[in-house]
């Protein structure tokens, strides 16, 4: 059934990273998350009422990798709304370039590594729906998707 706008109550907004080093990218291994657990994803996190996405994917980074980003240094580069039951989410993708960063784990309860990985192989398992926003994302083109809909 489709509500409206007024009645919202399970619209949730999140930020993506596409955080590169040459040709390969930045995942964590979830870990102890209820969600996803053991399967390889990007840095991300909700966006917090009253919050930018371009702060929150600046906090996520630093609260999940240690590293300070700079809004200079992001540039968003896509758009994915996506149907997870029982929630739909607006998700909104920024891509740094790590080069000059060096990532360390800050939340070791909740990701059990991150590692930077070739594009042209990347870890398994991972949800499909994060290998359509890498997949989607590495030519820097800018792009807006929808995902898990009927």
């Amino acid at each position: 059934m489709i509500s409206t706008d007024k009645n919202r109550t399970k619209t949730r907004i999140a930020a993506y990273l596409i955080g590169m080093r040459g040709n390969t990218i930045l995942l964590g291994k979830r870990h102890n998350t209820g969600h996803m657990d053991d399967h390889w994803s990007l840095i991300a996190g909700h966006v917090q009422e009253g919050e930018p996405a371009s702060h929150a994917i600046i906090r996520e980074v630093r609260e999940e990798c240690g590293i300070t980003l700079t809004p200079q240094e992001l540039s968003l580069i896509g758009a994915m709304h996506h149907y997870s039951p029982p929630f739909d989410y607006v998700n909104f993708i920024f891509f740094a370039d790590l080069a000059t960063h060096e990532p360390t784990n800050q939340e070791p309860h909740k990701c059990a590594m991150l590692a930077f990985h070739p594009l042209e192989a990347l870890p398994k398992p991972m949800d499909n729906y994060i290998q359509t926003i890498i997949q989607q994302s590495v030519s820097k083109t800018p792009w807006i998707a929808e995902y898990g809909w009927k």
